[in-house]
């Protein structure tokens, strides 16, 4: 049996600013995880954010979340009022974003995502993108964050990020990848890691001797070519980010596999014709999503970028 719907649910009617306003606390306050963790991101007391959304929720005719000692817990209604609320937000932004742009006036957001250490890659065209965008569309607010390739890839899914560079491991059929450079990646010891000891009396040491000791492994999704390698050696910890697997590599207490550009001077790489390897660095889009102008015109930036140091060598 369906439940029954608040007798005192109305239509919204027509959205104002004052609603806009409500709709962006209401989004804050469930990607914060409750009031008082939206207060820095909003600048405002715990009693004025309770405020609002009571009066979002009058507004709408329906509770959209219990609050009190148990903690913030959306209710039904308000799961499926903040999934419709993202929605009409990003597709406001949009809209005023591509109006702007018919005047060459881009105002806006843009959401970039990157995984972590990346940018350090001179090959990595994001940096120079984003100053050379900012220059051009000063107007626009460059948000960037680092995750992991399979947070990126859901973020450009459900539209919280209009584009993300990683390495690609698959290729979802929902969105397209663009190649941007190849990254190179080396198998690394700590100086103070007992293989170094067997590695000075030996350069050439055999594979098995290496493989029997303990390798950090990752906690998402990672290549074929590196999986094999891996699958030989005993498994260490896994971790989520390059600086916690560089991290336990300088301990000396596991070996790991680092691109090159983020490996310090003094780590030890091991065989390096043996284990060296290379993924392909992507930029990724929605396929089934319009693009917007504004990350049409950031894309373009970005693939000439990386067009331009291609050439160079």
């Amino acid at each position: 049996m369906k439940p029954k719907l608040n007798k005192r649910r109305k239509l919204l009617g027509r959205v104002s600013d004052s609603d806009m306003h409500l709709f962006r606390v209401f989004c804050a306050v469930v990607n914060c995880g409750g009031f008082s963790a939206a207060q820095g991101e909003l600048g405002v007391g715990r009693s004025t954010i309770s405020r609002q959304i009571s009066h979002l929720e009058t507004r709408l005719g329906y509770m959209l979340c219990h609050r009190g000692r148990s903690g913030f817990v959306l209710t039904q209604h308000g799961e499926q009022a903040f999934a419709l609320i993202e929605k009409f937000l990003s597709a406001s932004e949009q809209f005023t974003a591509d109006m702007a742009a018919i005047n060459d006036d881009f105002v806006g957001r843009l959401n970039i995502a990157i995984v972590d250490y990346c940018f350090t890659d001179k090959r990595n065209p994001v940096l120079p993108a984003i100053r050379e965008f900012r220059m051009f569309a000063p107007r626009v607010e460059i948000n960037l964050v680092v995750d992991s390739p399979n947070a990126i890839e859901r973020g450009i899914l459900d539209g919280s990020l209009h584009l993300g560079v990683l390495p690609v491991y698959r290729q979802l059929e929902e969105l397209i990848y663009t190649e941007l450079y190849e990254e190179t990646a080396s198998l690394y010891a700590g100086l103070s890691h007992p293989l170094v000891e067997e590695l000075r009396a030996d350069a050439e040491l055999p594979i098995d001797r290496i493989t029997r000791h303990e390798l950090v492994f990752r906690g998402y999704l990672e290549g074929e070519k590196l999986l094999k390698f891996k699958q030989q050696f005993r498994r260490g910890p896994t971790v989520l980010q390059t600086e916690a697997q560089a991290a336990l590599i300088h301990a000396g207490a596991y070996l790991g596999f680092l691109p090159r550009h983020a490996a310090h001077a003094d780590l030890v790489c091991v065989r390096p014709e043996v284990f060296d390897h290379s993924a392909s660095i992507c930029v990724a889009v929605s396929r089934g999503r319009r693009r917007s102008m504004i990350a049409g015109a950031f894309l373009e930036r970005l693939q000439e970028g990386s067009a331009s140091h291609a050439q160079r060598g």
